[in-house]
């Protein structure tokens, strides 16, 4: 066995095969040297790393965080540095540095995040989780030394700037080597609810929970708080009309309740907020005021709801206002502009859906700039706070930004298919570890924080995972609930960057066995995100309830039915209004239905439509009656919607090519169940039930009904009007 030479450095305890690699750590810690590069504010302790990282900047890579340190203090002379003063903290290297073998990192884990240190040659398992063995510090880091000037982290990664990202997805397909595996050797799986083939359709494996909005305890609602964060809000808003400031929403009581209403419905969708220790009483108030009024959404008043909605006509511009809307932003701002965003997309009127599109782009940009941390003085004011809650509160503000950073990927890639969207975001622009384990994430004090941290495997890289999931191995068990729903998105974006490849070159140049044995056959991308889908289904299996997952479900479905449709063109043939607004010409119209028609003739509508009708199967028959507007999972009803358009489109192409003749009307349930019975034994009669939807129309129309977000009130009446011409 060879020798291990083990770093003698007060809690790093790490390992190498040869001494020259130990010899090159320790300058991690005590620096003989720092090379300052002259183009940029990074500094380096060794002179090669320094020479690699100027060629970047020759190449014009400037924006590219290819290691180094960040800090525009000076910085002591190597006598006066304390010993840990260069030992980057593993939870911030994720923006902090990058490794200098790109493509290594981003195939195999690595338990050091040091710059300068050669990770494969570390005795660590790559096939085994990492855990933490040691507390994390960060009294001493440079990372904790940064003010609030200082820019700590890239979001994402703004040097990647291809024209073209879709061209660029050959490598996650490439699973001939198995570089890394976060599971160890597992085998490909198949899932329980393999997608549709030949004969073998299977029953729905997973069904969806009735919707019930979550109302916090009587003991959460203190009130005598929120009068000081009433007077707060009231101050930062003061340019809104006197009727809007003056309303029933800012009474304490009300503020309060809708503040829990967030965290009990929205918080577990998306936790980039770390509850335990946000307090409203020191927290931004903008950031405050968007959390609540999400929350109101869910408010039985629907004056509170229409009192949101006026705040919002000028919350966002209040933000480009305030001195935080400049790169490098405050954490704060960012997760204000993305709560803004999503209250706006999902929830509200269609103009501010409009709106929040518009920009999308210009917040993805601001986060590319960076995030600026807080200073030690903000996280800790009191004297009496012990170096592991200094520790503790570090790293909440590291890991908030890593969610908030996949919150904005998340949102871009779901809204590239459910609202017709572009993406902004490519997957290769995420090169982050994924959320760390909700246990982690949701300790309240630093102690058991600590304590956990010590036995919960490391988080796996994203891209990593993802192309994992691509060869059809199993995501790591010990993925959180978010990281799970995270991973589904980024197989949405990849579905829709490859389906704008196919799109841009009118299917030349695709993904071919002839360029890409890996791969296989023209299309077989298709089938490869079909089958990732299905080894992802693995993820809705859990002992724990989730509403992270809950939401999962729906997108789940959504997610096949991406691959092999044209949301918009559904929505132009039913006569819906735009999804982005514009305005249509009857040529639009005309080119839309022959796109249906041909979609209509070919294999691949079945598979759409049979992930459409166990869609609607799962929301609408669970035994009890399906109420949107009670639904607490936001794009549930809106994917619901989504379903039966396309169940209708594929039944109107058949009544278009059989004369429309009248038959028998079936029932919604039984008009579901004899056409998942037709598509499982492939009969040609499938046609002419397929036409027999009104009510089916009818059913899921009645499940909209009082929905308050304007685009379902759409939905409501597009689909009364289907029901008319039927």
């Amino acid at each position: 066995m060879p020798k291990e030479n083990r770093c003698t450095e007060p809690g790093c305890g790490k390992t190498f095969l040869r001494p020259e690699h130990l010899s090159r750590h320790r300058l991690n810690h005590r620096p003989k040297q720092v090379y300052q590069c002259p183009s940029c504010p990074k500094r380096f302790v060794r002179k090669d790393l320094l020479r690699r990282h100027e060629k970047r900047h020759e190449k014009g890579m400037w924006f590219r965080n290819s290691g180094g340190l960040i800090g525009s203090t000076p910085v002591p002379e190597p006598d006066e540095t304390p010993q840990t003063q260069y030992q980057m903290p593993e939870s911030a290297a994720m923006f902090t540095a990058e490794h200098d073998e790109t493509q290594q990192s981003m195939q195999q884990p690595s338990s050091d995040k040091g710059h300068g240190d050669l990770q494969d040659e570390t005795t660590n398992k790559p096939d085994l989780p990492v855990t933490h063995d040691h507390p994390m510090d960060f009294r001493n880091d440079m990372m904790y030394n940064l003010t609030e000037e200082n820019v700590a982290s890239l979001f994402f990664d703004p040097s990647l700037n291809n024209p073209d990202p879709s061209l660029d997805f050959e490598w996650l397909f490439d699973n001939g080597s198995q570089e890394f595996n976060p599971n160890g050797d597992l085998p490909m799986i198949v899932s329980p609810e393999s997608s549709i083939s030949a004969t073998n359709i299977s029953p729905p494996a997973f069904p969806m929970h009735t919707p019930q909005i979550s109302y916090p305890h009587a003991d959460q609602l203190s009130i005598a708080p929120w009068v000081t964060v009433q007077a707060r809000l009231l101050d930062v808003l003061n340019t809104l009309p006197p009727d809007v400031l003056m309303s029933p929403f800012f009474y304490p009581p009300n503020l309060a309740h809708f503040y829990n209403l967030y965290f009990e419905n929205y918080h577990p969708h998306f936790p980039i907020i770390h509850k335990p220790t946000l307090d409203p009483l020191k927290a931004s108030p903008l950031l405050v005021t968007a959390i609540v009024t999400l929350g109101s959404t869910l408010s039985s008043d629907v004056a509170h709801f229409e009192t949101a909605v006026k705040i919002h006509d000028s919350l966002r511009y209040i933000i480009f206002n305030s001195g935080d809307f400049e790169p490098p932003a405050s954490l704060w701002c960012v997760q204000t502009l993305l709560l803004i965003q999503a209250h706006e997309k999902m929830f509200s009127t269609r103009k501010h859906h409009q709106l929040a599109h518009i920009f999308h782009g210009a917040i993805i940009t601001l986060m590319k700039r960076g995030v600026a941390y807080s200073s030690p003085q903000n996280i800790a004011s009191n004297q009496e706070t012990t170096s592991l809650e200094q520790s503790w509160h570090q790293w909440i503000e590291t890991q908030s930004s890593n969610r908030t950073a996949f919150f904005g990927f998340v949102m871009d890639a779901q809204h590239s298919f459910m609202f017709g969207h572009s993406c902004v975001l490519s997957v290769h622009d995420v090169r982050l570890q994924l959320p760390c384990a909700d246990s982690l994430w949701e300790c309240d004090n630093a102690e058991t924080w600590n304590r956990l941290m010590r036995k919960t495997p490391e988080s796996p890289g994203f891209l990593p995972v993802l192309k994992q999931l691509l060869g059809r191995h199993p995501i790591p068990s010990h993925c959180s609930a978010y990281g799970r729903l995270i991973l589904l998105h980024g197989l949405f974006s990849v579905t829709a960057h490859l389906k704008a490849r196919d799109l841009a070159t009118l299917g030349v140049g695709r993904i071919s066995s002839a360029n890409s044995p890996r791969v296989g056959p023209i299309d077989s991308w298709k089938d490869t995100l079909e089958r990732a889908m299905d080894a992802w289904s693995f993820s809705l299996v859990s002992r724990i309830s989730s509403l992270a997952l809950e939401a999962s479900k729906p997108l789940h479905r959504m997610a096949y039915v991406a691959i092999y449709t044209d949301i918009a063109d559904m929505h132009i043939l039913a006569g819906a209004p735009s999804l982005l607004g514009s305005l249509l010409s009857e040529t639009d119209r005309v080119r839309a239905t022959a796109r249906v028609r041909t979609w209509s003739e070919t294999q691949e509508s079945k598979r759409a439509l049979y992930h459409c009708l166990l869609l609607v199967q799962e929301i609408i028959f669970t035994g009890q009656q399906y109420r949107a507007s009670q639904d607490n999972i936001a794009l549930r009803p809106w994917a619901l919607y989504h379903a039966t358009l396309i169940i209708w489109a594929y039944g109107f192409m058949f009544g278009e090519r059989e004369g429309h003749r009248r038959r028998p009307s079936y029932s919604a349930e039984e008009y579901l169940v004899r056409m998942l019975m037709l598509l499982r034994s492939e009969s040609e009669d499938i046609g002419s039930v397929a036409q027999q939807t009104d009510e089916l129309l009818q059913a899921v129309r009645e499940s909209l009904e009082g929905c308050r977000w304007e685009l379902l009130q759409e939905a409501y009446e597009t689909l009364g009007k289907l029901i008319d011409r039927s």
